[in-house]
């Protein structure tokens, strides 16, 4: 069971209106299984069994692993708890539709330099059909596109790999954030993340133990997942202030440990982590754009170099050709 990035925007929108209006959610899950498709109907279908059979709407969703991301689970519980089901339903589908809106940009705007790509690989390929035949024209198009389509594989294939080692490990993490761009888009979201998960579980009356684990295995970053489990215990110990800890780190940048402490000093966190969450949020979909913006130019640029590169080949392999004929 997988849902794409529309299909969760559709869901938690839908769930978030009915909730809204008084509809007990199970009422409102009941509602929807006779109107969604496929996989978000197996979850759908799959949540509505769970509450039945006595779960709280959290636990029914963390039963669908597969579908569910743990930043989901959190929210829900944080909102449930807090009888605010509603606007945390309604956060995630904003959450989901922007991710979903920037994909279909970095898309839409890539798709003229794939369509190059694959013309000039035809294109400078039909002189083999005058030099050669028709057979080595389709071997030289197919050997040429297996290795672009095995690079663009290799990259799909090592990406989660990579995205999700830098969930758990903070060396790895680190590196990443040296990635120009992503980096900063990786950062930004983590940042967010760990913000809206940490006031919404203070918000929803959880110790500051649980959520401060919680929103730190939620950020989905190393970095962030070892300070919060490195302040734990201390706060456990006795640690009244999070804030210093996190400070301490140097895992997190000072903008939000000084939001932090003055929160926590002030007794307005949930306020400064509700804006913090906004701030980095924007700044992660202002690093999106330029992202979505360079990727196809740099695919572009790409493409031109490859091009000029089989140009000179053919242009040298008909000179030493025309050399030969010359020498004889």
């Amino acid at each position: 069971m997988s849902l794409s990035l529309r299909e969760k925007q559709s869901l938690y929108h839908s769930l978030a209106q009915l909730v809204r209006t008084g509809i007990p959610f199970p009422t409102a899950l009941e509602k929807l299984v006779h109107t969604t498709r496929g996989d978000q109907r197996k979850l759908v279908d799959a949540a509505r069994k769970s509450l039945a059979a006595g779960r709280t709407v959290a636990e029914a969703f963390a039963k669908q692993p597969e579908a569910v991301t743990p930043l989901e689970v959190a929210v829900i519980a944080a909102v449930e708890k807090s009888g605010q089901l509603d606007r945390g339903l309604s956060d995630l589908s904003d959450y989901f539709g922007v991710l979903d809106q920037a994909r279909s940009t970095i898309i839409k705007k890539s798709a003229y330099p794939v369509f190059l790509l694959h013309f000039g690989i035809l294109a400078l390929s039909v002189p083999t059909i005058v030099l050669k035949d028709v057979a080595h024209f389709w071997h030289e198009v197919g050997t040429t596109l297996f290795f672009v389509y095995g690079g663009v594989a290799l990259v799909a294939l090592a990406a989660p790999l990579v995205r999700d080692c830098g969930a758990s490990s903070a060396l790895i993490d680190r590196l990443l954030l040296i990635v120009p761009v992503i980096g900063k888009i990786r950062r930004s979201f983590a940042l967010s993340r760990f913000c809206t998960v940490y006031g919404l579980q203070l918000n929803a009356g959880i110790n500051v133990i649980d959520a401060l684990l919680t929103a730190g295995r939620t950020s989905r970053s190393g970095l962030v997942r070892s300070a919060a489990n490195a302040a734990a215990p201390k706060v456990r110990s006795g640690a009244t202030a999070v804030g210093p800890l996190l400070a301490a780190s140097g895992a997190f940048p000072s903008e939000l440990t000084q939001a932090l402490i003055v929160g926590e000093e002030t007794g307005a966190l949930d306020e400064e982590l509700h804006r913090m969450a906004k701030e980095y949020r924007e700044k992660a979909l202002s690093a999106l754009e330029v992202f979505a913006d360079w990727l196809p130019k740099l695919i572009y640029v790409g493409i031109c170099l490859y091009l000029a590169w089989k140009i000179i080949g053919m242009a040298s392999g008909y000179y030493g050709s025309m050399q030969k004929l010359l020498d004889a």
